[in-house]
Formats: structure tokens, sequence, C-alpha cells
């Protein structure tokens, strides 16, 4: 499966939103040292199916970059999967952390609205309160983050993401937030980023009634095609699927800590 166009150009106008982006004939080099801890912000991307020939290649434009932004890890997405079988196992082999996810993208006609208990309000000017709770659902994408960590991807979405027109479609059950779904819109493609339940109330519709919401505002909104990442074979891979989504290409990213004489 190739990578659709119109995600290519949405990840393209996202790492733009940083302070830095280097162009490669492989994909794009994005930091930012404002969050050097936070791993999307600095990264490489691989998007384009030539160019690619070795992990040094790609090493050799990153790491100074990195350096340059203070960022102590190694963040590598493979958006394109037809780049070499041995240059996606020389990462394989040597990441830290290993990310294999599916591109999930809904197009066509939205999502009718199914009968729910979940009431799903679009939220485009968070107030106060919002952004504590917001800060402790970053904690349910199953990894141990440290408080700097979180403090620096909340700073992130509020200044960089949020302007940009980061909003979030909030479920509610028995009168309190239950979770959201957050959606970016650029190049007319929308990015669901996190889609999040508090834990004790899973099991009640909550993620599908706000990804759904979420998909029918944008595509009455203009967008042609509303696209997420999910964890390859899991089941919100299948969740996704009961409500319109397709698989449509491999994703895969690979961290690890930069060695320290690359840091300095």
């Amino acid at each position: 499966m190739t990578l659709p166009e119109p995600v290519k150009r949405f990840w393209y106008a996202a790492m733009s939103l940083g302070r830095r982006i280097e162009p490669t004939p492989w994909g794009a080099v994005a930091t930012d040292h404002r969050f050097p801890l936070v791993w999307d912000a600095n990264s490489a991307a691989v998007l384009e199916p030539d160019g690619v020939a070795t992990a040094a290649g790609i090493r050799e434009v990153l790491h100074p970059a990195l350096a340059a932004a203070g960022a102590p890890y190694e963040h590598v997405e493979f958006w394109e999967a037809s780049v070499p079988a041995s240059l996606l196992e020389e990462f394989r082999r040597e990441a830290d952390v290993r990310d294999p996810d599916v591109v999930m993208a809904s197009e066509g006609a939205p999502p009718t609205a199914a009968p729910s208990e979940v009431r799903v309000e679009e939220m485009t000017r968070p107030d106060a309160a919002f952004w504590p709770w917001y800060r402790d659902s970053l904690r349910e994408f199953g990894m141990a983050l440290s408080e700097e960590v979180l403090d620096q991807m909340v700073r992130r979405t509020r200044e960089v993401l949020h302007p940009a027109g980061l909003r979030w479609f909030v479920g509610h059950l028995d009168g309190r937030p239950a979770g959201y779904a957050s959606l970016i819109s650029l190049e007319d493609v929308g990015y669901l980023d996190n889609v999040v339940t508090v834990p004790k109330l899973r099991g009640r519709g909550v993620a599908a009634a706000c990804v759904a919401a979420a998909v029918r505002t944008r595509k009455g909104g203009g967008d042609r095609l509303v696209f997420l990442l999910a964890e390859r074979d899991g089941s919100p891979q299948r969740l996704y699927e009961r409500i319109g989504f397709r698989a449509v290409a491999p994703v895969e990213s690979f961290t690890t800590p930069l060695r320290s004489e690359v840091r300095s």
C-alpha cells in the first residue's frame, strides 16, 4: 500500500509548523528547540518512495538538526513503506521504541450518527479547566511520561497546534467529560491526533462517538479526507473500521536515545 497523496501533503504542512524544516529527497527533517523532549516535534519523516539508500544517509541530515535543537532522541518515521527492506530492518534492530501503525482514512460520505448516550461538543476555545484534564489524558497512551515531557507536550499544543487550528470533540457521560478526539486540518485534510477515554468510562462508546462527530464536522467543513493512526492489527483498528475508516498504508516509527557524542 502506498501513502495517499493527501496524507503526504498534510504531513509536510504539519512538519512546517515547527521552528525548522529541512526538505530532503526522501522527505523532511523537522526540529523545534522549544520542545526538545517531544519526539513528534524533532524527527525525520520518510515520505517519498525514492532517494533513501541507507540509515546513515538519513542520520547525516537528522543528527545535526537534533543537536542544534537540543533533542536527546532520534525519532524516524517511515510513512512510505516502499523503501529497501534492509533499511527498515536496520532501524528495527536498533530502536528502543518501535511503533508499527497503520494509516486509516475516512473518505466519501461522513458516518451517520448512531444512537448513543454520549453527548459530543466541539471545543475550539479551551478554558482554564480544560488544560489540566488534557494534560492528565496524555498519560493514557501506554507510555511513561515525565513531568517535563508532559509540560512540553502541552505547551506545544497550546502554542503551536491550537493556533494552527487544532480543536477537540469532547464526549460527555453523566454530565462530565468522558473523553475526546482531537483534530487538526491542514491542506484540506483532517488528522485525528489523539483519541482517549477516561479509563473507568471505557466500553460505553465514547471514542466512537467523538471520532464520528469529528469526521462529520470536518467533512461538512470541506476536508476531503480525514485520517488517523492506529496500532496495526489492534482493537482500535477494528473500532475505526466499524465507523467507516479503512487501512490505506502502513507506518513504522523508531525511537532511540542519541549517543552523547552526537548531542554535543
